[in-house]
Order: structure tokens, then sequence, then C-alpha cells
């Protein structure tokens, strides 16, 4: 065989390659943007409804309802871990929490392990610190009531 058929039948070889891996990278991209854009979907469309739920429940009625929530909520595990404290946010801001506020450890004897501990009481035991509704959940009300009902920091 002489070089230069060699040499062509090497460049066709990695223009197919190449053109493999282009697509099999389209359709990857192509499935992420979808998986994204359901989960946004998911998360957005539950918002709604703990607002409604937030007018007829105290904070720990929203933690119950959020973490029902985050049990069945079918995006990505990321979206629906971040998505909690977005959803304490429209569950608490529906009423008036100065009495459940109260209610909350004092800032001086509070340290980042009471969420844990609360948690651990009512049998929502966190497995992971990092992922956990619950512990994000008290987190949320901590800071709504810091920020005088205006806001909780994500």
């Amino acid at each position: 065989m002489p070089q230069s058929e060699v040499q062509q039948s090497g460049s066709k070889s990695l223009r197919y390659v190449l053109i493999g891996v282009t697509i099999v990278g389209l359709l990857m991209t192509l499935a992420m943007h979808r998986s994204y854009t359901r989960g946004e979907q998911v998360v957005q469309a539950a918002l709604p409804a703990m607002a409604e739920q937030g007018k007829r429940l105290d904070a720990e009625g929203c933690i119950d309802a959020v973490i029902a929530w985050h049990k069945t909520c079918d995006a990505t595990a990321v979206m629906c871990n971040n998505g909690v404290k977005t959803a304490m946010y429209h569950c608490l801001k529906a009423r008036d929490r100065a009495a459940d506020c109260a209610k909350l450890p004092s800032g001086e004897g509070m340290d980042g392990k009471w969420v844990f501990v609360t948690c651990k009481e009512r049998g929502t035991q966190c497995k992971r610190t990092k992922e956990c509704a619950c512990a994000d959940a008290y987190r949320s009300i901590d800071s709504f009531c810091r920020t005088d009902q205006k806001a909780v920091q994500l």
C-alpha cells in the first residue's frame, strides 16, 4: 500500500471518531438540558402549593410539608435538595411567624449542630450532613427569622 493511501485511510478513521464523539456530546448535552428543564418545572410547580399550605401551617408543619415534598420530588437530587430552602421560604412567608421565631434556640447557645440534633429528635435523622432536607428546613427557619421574615439565605 502506498503511503498516501495509508495516510488517507487514517485521516478518515480519525474523522469518523471525531464525528462520533461530537454526536455523543450533543446527545448528552440535550439530555442534560431536558433533565434540568424538567427538574426546574418540578421545583417551580411545588412553590404555589407550599405557599398555600403555609397559610394554615406553623413552622413545624412547613417542615413536615417540605420534607414530604422532598421525598417525592421527581427532579434531580441536587435540584430537590436545593429546592428545600426555596420551598420553605414560600411556606414560611405565607403568614406571620413571630411565634415560631420565638421558639428557636437563642443565638448565644446556637451552634451549627442544633439542626441535626433537632432532626434526630423528630425522627428524621440526617444520613449526610450536606444533603439533609430536615437540616436545610430548620436552617431556613433560622434564616427567615434572622432576616425579620423577609428572606431565606440560599
